[in-house]
């Protein structure tokens, strides 16, 4: 497989932010250090044939044109009033309102996680076929005692399909039913704040 001469290195930053992999993750895939991708994503090096290779079917993924997008400051939760409320039904709603908010700011990080997951199932299959099979009898692990011609082989050839189906369960029905139960008491609690604000209204 050659390598395009004008190849922006870059876009492997690109590519982690898209499938929400931390450095270290992807330096173990691509077989590099973690200063070695660093180097690559800020265009400090440039990425062996070797390197290209492994990382051609992942950066395939990312569509034409995606751009890292700096995340701004997460907005800190609303606070308590210090002081009492009026009454009981306006120090309820405030109540309420602040509890949803939290709950929102929770489910953000979860739905960012339930996308990643998804196209990390949607991209599993197509993955795998494109990299060497494994040994139908591959252990999960090499042996502590292994050669390191055995060693080196597990590495090439199990390694990175183990990563990438670790990857793709990354969200847990844990996880999934964590999401649903946080909305649920999002919208209770603003549904709750909505009532008693038309309530003191009247």
């Amino acid at each position: 497989m050659a390598r395009p001469s004008n190849f922006p290195d870059s876009r492997l930053a690109v590519l982690r932010q898209y499938l929400g992999l931390p450095q270290q993750e992807l330096a173990d895939f691509l077989g590099i250090s973690r200063g070695m991708l660093a180097n690559l994503e800020a265009n400090r090096r440039s990425m062996s044939q070797a390197v290209y290779e492994r990382a051609a079917p992942l950066l395939a993924l990312v569509p034409e044109g995606a751009l890292l997008v700096v995340l701004a400051a997460p907005v800190p939760p609303p606070t308590l009033p210090t002081a009492p409320a009026p009454g009981p039904l306006e120090a309820r709603r405030d109540y309420c309102v602040w509890r949803a908010a939290n709950l929102r700011y929770e489910l953000r990080a979860l739905n960012g996680r339930a996308n990643v997951g998804l196209r990390w199932q949607q991209a599993l299959p197509a993955l795998l076929a494109a990299m060497p099979p494994a040994a139908p009898d591959a252990p999960d692990l090499p042996a502590p005692d292994a050669s390191l011609a055995t060693r080196a082989a597990w590495v090439r050839f199990t390694y990175p399909r183990h990563l990438v189906q670790q990857w793709a369960t990354a969200f847990t029905p844990d996880d999934a039913a964590r999401h649903h139960l946080l909305r649920l008491q999002a919208e209770a609690f603003e549904t709750e704040a909505a009532a008693l604000a038309t309530l003191l209204k009247n």
